[in-house]
């Protein structure tokens, strides 16, 4: 990549340093982590481009697990294969997961209750900026003047504020994809492209991705069945449930938590209500996604070990699923057909950004401070694009101020 760094020289110690710096500030969800992705890496690095960005959210955002971390993985294989993958995940998980961990250990030795509400405000309004900065650069790069597209991009946004749901996610996807169809019909033919999908891409799967697709296959059953609750071992019981819910959770943590729920207090009696609900005000204190929260249960049944072991079969199987998919996705992405789709269903993905930096913003507490965070925010990052690392550092000194001030 011209003027950055390219795939040759993009070391495993580059992937570490820079996701782990992405996963200690990484607050506010799925969409917060994709935009430090794409500032950090994509603006000021330029060891990735936006495409890739785009097109592994679309990839992810059919796929089970958190969005975020799938993204994560596909990025690291993408430059350095499995290895990279597997440090992209380690480094970006391994902040929350520290201090997840700290809070497991404090909170089962002596019961510790967290208040970090006056800090989160601002940083929350950080976040919901850096997201909208983020989306709006990829509007003026990959939508511009086209009027069809802004048309798409008005109606997913619209639709998302107001409805709001995983469903409408898969929805408003297809409907991308059928408009880039559209837009693009008259310099495709597809009747004469539409059959050399088949004849030009191999889409078999390697011995290896099936032999992994048998064993999650598998452990599915197990899972479903409930056939694992006859296993006398604790390791074998954390291995198969959070595996299972990873290939189970589609449309991010959140709507997994009542499913969670009711496994884990009332199916498992591993946790009682008080210490689930903990457990998940945990995971939204860390800058990670909100499925670190398997870090505190499997820190309570087993230790250390159970709490490595949890978080492992939580974020590695879906990684897998997802990285499979993707090898898929860049053998056939160039054919026209799909290149069309992929045009409409980046369109809808900008809007899910933005949308998703309204939500966030209209979240916080309308004071003058937060606004005056937001505004600053806003010209630091947009205009002056100062790195998001430091702005959501700089706002959490600020509502830690803003409490001995106060």
């Amino acid at each position: 990549m011209q003027g950055g760094l390219t795939k040759e020289i993009i070391t495993l110690r580059y992937l570490f340093f820079t996701f782990f710096k992405i996963g200690c500030v990484s607050f506010g969800g799925h969409m917060a982590l994709v935009s430090l992705i794409q500032t950090i890496m994509v603006e000021q690095d330029k060891s990735i481009d936006n495409e890739h960005v785009l097109d592994s959210i679309t990839v992810a955002s059919f796929m089970p697990g958190p969005l975020a971390v799938n993204v994560v993985a596909n990025i690291g294989y993408t430059l350095k294969g499995k290895l990279g993958a597997i440090v992209s995940m380690f480094a970006v998980l391994l902040p929350a997961c520290i201090l997840i961990l700290c809070l497991a250990y404090v909170y089962f030795s002596s019961g510790f209750k967290i208040e970090w509400t006056s800090v989160m405000q601002y940083v929350g309004a950080t976040i919901g900026i850096i997201i909208f900065s983020t989306g709006l650069q990829l509007f003026r790069k990959e939508i511009a003047l086209n009027y069809s597209k802004i048309a798409l991009f008005l109606f997913a946004v619209a639709l998302d504020l107001i409805i709001g749901s995983y469903i409408l996610t898969i929805v408003l996807m297809l409907i991308g994809a059928i408009s880039g169809l559209l837009i693009d019909r008259k310099k495709n033919n597809y009747k004469e492209i539409l059959g050399g999908l088949k004849l030009k891409y191999n889409l078999q799967l390697s011995p290896v991705s099936l032999s992994v697709l048998a064993i999650l296959f598998v452990n599915q059953v197990l899972f479903v069945s409930g056939f694992f609750k006859s296993y006398a071992n604790i390791f074998f019981k954390i291995g198969t449930v959070f595996s299972g819910i990873s290939i189970s959770l589609f449309g991010g943590g959140y709507v997994i938590i009542p499913i969670m729920q009711s496994l884990f207090v009332k199916d498992l009696n591993w946790l009682n209500s008080k210490q689930f609900i903990d457990a998940i005000a945990f995971s939204q204190v860390t800058p990670g996604p909100i499925l670190v929260s398997s870090t505190f249960i499997g820190y309570k049944l087993a230790g250390f070990s159970g709490a490595l072991l949890a978080t492992c079969c939580m974020f590695l199987p879906a990684a897998a699923l997802m990285i499979m998919v993707s090898k898929i996705f860049n053998r056939t992405k160039d054919h026209p057909l799909i290149k069309s789709m992929i045009s409409g269903v980046k369109v809808v993905v900008i809007g899910l950004i933005i949308s998703s930096a309204f939500k966030i913003l209209l979240m916080q507490p309308r004071t003058i401070l937060v606004g005056v965070t937001a505004i600053i925010a806003f010209v630091l990052s947009f205009k002056y694009k100062l790195s998001p690392v430091y702005l959501i550092l700089g706002s959490i000194l600020f509502g830690i101020l803003s409490i001995f001030i106060s």
